[in-house]
């Protein structure tokens, strides 16, 4: 599988050193299957399991859905690695079958229980995995059309998942864009001494974090920017991305659960 959804499933999934009850099991390192209650793993050792579980959820994928596209797979490879192999045999895995991605990915969503509760982080990350479905250019951040027209349908799914706030931003600086757009009676003529100069600070900065620090820079300086450079941000704030989306988020995970 492309690094980009192997990255994605670390950041659902989370860093958890020591093993922990999670609704049908006890897991530690990125929600693999601890061999004991308490037990401490490295990430060394995650990593290894990690990629030993993804291995067998994409190889149980590749015999139940072998036509589909690599998105799709991915998408069905998540949901196996976090939820098991229930979809083979039921609505998902006949819309998949028969080839309708646009039913699959309805269907797909509603995975998003454990316990007999709908849990928000399983809500938001079922939603982020079925933009997959279908739209194999999400490796590369050029999703095909999305269901939803939102600021999250431009932004890869992990990076929406790991920092709603740069997602919250995004979408205040889109509005702030069409608005100064409707205004303007010519056409807006960006400074490119400035906008080179704002671009390169996004860059330097290599994390969403830093991009919530450049907000009132952007909201101020819309106006000039225009609507044609506000992706900038978006693509800028993917490629600072990196490895990070590999490291722990602890509070996330008081929220989420990586079974079901």
């Amino acid at each position: 599988m492309h690094s980009f959804y192997l990255d994605a499933i670390r950041n659902f999934e989370g860093y958890t050193p020591q093993a922990q009850w999670d609704y049908a099991q006890f897991s530690n390192g990125y929600g693999t299957k601890a061999r004991f209650a308490g037990e401490k793993i490295d990430r060394a050792e995650a990593e290894r399991r990690f990629h030993a579980e993804v291995a067998s959820a994409r190889s149980i994928v590749e015999k139940a859905a072998p036509h589909v596209d690599e998105g799709t797979k991915a998408a069905l490879t998540s949901l196996t690695y976090n939820a098991g192999t229930s979809w083979i045999q039921s609505g998902l895995g006949d819309a998949v079958r028969r080839g309708d991605l646009d039913a699959a990915r309805e269907i797909f969503q509603k995975y998003n229980k454990a316990g007999g509760e709908v849990l928000p982080g399983l809500l938001h990350r079922r939603s982020q995995e079925a933009q997959w479905i279908g739209n194999p250019g999400a490796v590369t951040g050029e999703m095909a059309a999305a269901p939803t027209e939102t600021a999250s349908a431009a932004l890869p799914p992990v990076v929406v998942e790991r920092d709603q706030g740069a997602l919250n931003l995004a979408e205040v600086i889109q509005r702030r864009g069409v608005q100064a757009a409707q205004r303007a009676e010519a056409p807006i003529e960006a400074n490119p001494a400035w906008r080179g100069k704002a671009i390169e600070r996004v860059v330097a900065s290599g994390s969403l974090g830093s991009v919530a620090n450049e907000a009132l820079v952007a909201l101020i300086e819309v106006d000039r920017l225009g609507p044609g450079g506000i992706s900038d941000y978006a693509r800028l704030a993917q490629l600072g991305r990196g490895s990070e989306l590999a490291k722990s988020d602890r509070d996330r995970q008081n929220s989420e659960t990586r079974r079901i």
